[in-house]
């Protein structure tokens, strides 16, 4: 029967990402076909200024289904719209050309042309980021607000001053667009003090605070060390509650554990910090509250419910609702936990007899299992106020954490409830139109940066090789990015036209970036690569490119699996 339970749930997923890949096809086919064209384009352009035949022109290989032939070039879409490709006149070392003929041939063209024609495909991407970038700056650009999100009181943040839900306006007197410019301007601090200009409600406050000179937790950035206020942050606690106790006014009014709170008296609410404030605002106005809840139970949404909380105390803690941090939200099937008995919505309440007030402290507790002087460990949970011992034996997983490397480890098979929000967001739009082209710049920078050291750290094993993605990969991130707006499908677009930029300078055979090394041992030589080495290069370059493909192929199948849970 559990077979064919998983066998099912199996279907159902291969159906859903069937669903959702034939849905994206649309944006998919936009977004590469217009990569593709850029590219190629750049190719066509340099080669007929440089007085090279083009003979084709094509977005997508194979059958051509629509064709049309303007002057000595066949325009055409073929049926697999997966590259494409600009074929001239004479690129083939072994075909034979007449004398009359060689003044439209490419490799009778001196190197220094031929050079131009291959790197201009990759620099149209580049120059296309930019004017993507640039587009976004007209638009407008939604990036998180610079507002305080939860820190603890033991950071040095909370300690010099800053509270939750703080917008900070300006640093050492310079106005801050956004998030992203308030952690530059503290990164390029050099552990000065910094005065910051707060607004908290409708107070305005001074805060000094000294950046330290600590780990880079940004592991693509070429900075192993930067200047950080330690437990600075915009995340939050999501609204998601627990309610411990069954006779609690919460629990009598209806709302269970796993809960998530979207609105207080008609108003929305995101984080657990928001909630709480209009609970008591709307407590100390009348004796009653009015909440639009959704279960979230084993991670999926439930049909949405109105609730009713009355009470005649406007303490907080008295109603029976906390932060739903250390009850667990889903358990996997098979996993020690769920052997063990323990289901969503209980409440972990100590692990080895020691008390539990955080998820840290859960994930510690069994990081750290010795199964050499530990036969199990002895977990106490809470489910619908009663305690209930459980005995468990973790088992090493293998796992991808949130900066995506792979690290070993023992688990218990469960996801916990501390779940965070995004920040607040505002919209950027840089001032004057040199304003816009610089921000076109500065990002393109910025993500040509990034994908570089995205490439550094997968070569030096510290992101994992499951990162890299394919079609399917490419796809899915088309369809979210176009549901998401028009900025942010041109901002996806142009983070994917860096890569292909970066990807096909890279010095493999068949790519632009092979040809350019070719190239180039001619240039110094004087004389080309010879026709048997040029053609093992081309074999073992296609070679190497089929076999990324396929692991990229892979990785996409697996993910789809590995991402429900």
């Amino acid at each position: 029967m559990r077979a064919s339970h998983r066998q099912s749930y199996s279907m159902d997923l291969i159906l859903h990402y069937l669903q959702e890949t034939l849905s994206g096809i649309g944006p998919f086919v936009l977004l590469l076909g217009l990569l593709v064209f850029v590219h190629e384009l750049g190719h066509f352009l340099v080669a007929k200024w440089c007085g090279v035949r083009v003979e084709v022109f094509s977005l997508g290989f194979g059958k051509k289904l629509l064709q049309y032939k303007h002057g000595d070039t066949t325009y055409c879409i073929s049926m697999i719209p997966l590259g494409g490709y600009v074929k001239m006149f004479g690129d083939n070392f072994a075909a034979e050309v007449s004398e009359e003929e060689k003044s439209h041939s490419f490799i009778h063209k001196p190197v220094s042309q031929r050079i131009a024609v291959v790197l201009a495909g990759p620099l149209m991407n580049l120059f296309f980021a930019i004017f993507l970038f640039t587009a976004i700056g007209f638009i407008g650009d939604r990036q998180p607000a610079a507002v305080v999100g939860d820190i603890a009181s033991t950071t040095q943040a909370y300690k010099d001053g800053f509270r939750p839900g703080d917008k900070i306006l300006s640093v050492e007197n310079k106005s801050v667009d956004g998030w992203t410019q308030l952690i530059d301007r503290i990164s390029q601090s050099n552990e000065k003090e910094l005065s910051f200009q707060v607004q908290r409600g409708n107070e305005s406050i001074q805060i000094s605070s000294r950046p330290e000179i600590s780990k880079n937790e940004n592991i693509f950035s070429s900075q192993e060390k930067v200047p950080q206020i330690e437990g600075l942050s915009f995340e939050s606690n999501a609204a998601l509650i627990g309610v411990p106790s069954p006779q609690s006014p919460a629990a009598l009014a209806g709302l269970k554990n796993l809960d998530l709170i979207l609105k207080v008296n008609e108003k929305d609410v995101s984080s657990f910090r928001s909630f709480k404030t209009a609970v008591i605002e709307g407590l100390k106005t009348g004796s009653e509250v009015q909440m639009e809840v959704q279960s979230f139970a084993e991670g999926k949404r439930g049909p949405k419910r109105t609730i009713s909380l009355a009470s005649s105390s406007t303490d907080f803690d008295a109603l029976g609702i906390e932060f739903a941090e250390t009850y667990v939200l889903k358990v996997k099937d098979p996993s020690p936990a769920h052997k063990a008995g323990l289901k969503s919505g209980d409440k972990i309440v100590s692990i080895d007899g020691k008390p539990v007030s955080n998820w840290t402290n859960i994930l510690d507790s069994i990081k750290n299992f010795d199964p050499k002087s530990e036969g199990n460990i002895s977990l106490l949970a809470m489910r619908e106020g009663k305690n209930i011992p459980l005995q468990l034996v973790p088992e090493m997983t293998q796992l991808m954490n949130e900066k995506g490397q792979e690290e070993n480890r023992f688990t218990i098979g469960i996801l916990s409830s501390n779940l965070n929000v995004g920040p607040e967001t505002v919209l950027y739009r840089p001032d004057g139109l040199l304003g816009k082209f610089s921000y076109g710049l500065s990002q393109t920078w910025k993500w040509t940066e990034f994908t570089v050291m995205s490439m550094v750290r997968l070569f030096q094993g510290v992101v994992s090789y499951k990162n890299i993605g394919g079609v399917i990969t490419i796809g899915r991130v088309a369809n979210h990015s176009y549901d998401a707006g028009l900025s942010v499908f041109l901002k996806t677009m142009a983070i994917i036209s860096i890569n292909l930029f970066l990807l096909n300078l890279l010095p493999v055979p068949v790519l632009d970036g092979g040809h350019l090394v070719f190239y180039g041992l001619e240039a110094l030589k004087g004389s080309p690569v010879s026709m048997k080495k040029l053609e093992i290069a081309q074999q073992v370059g296609l070679m190497l490119l089929l076999l990324l493909m396929a692991f990229a192929l892979f990785n996409d199948v697996s993910n789809l699996f590995s991402s429900q849970w």
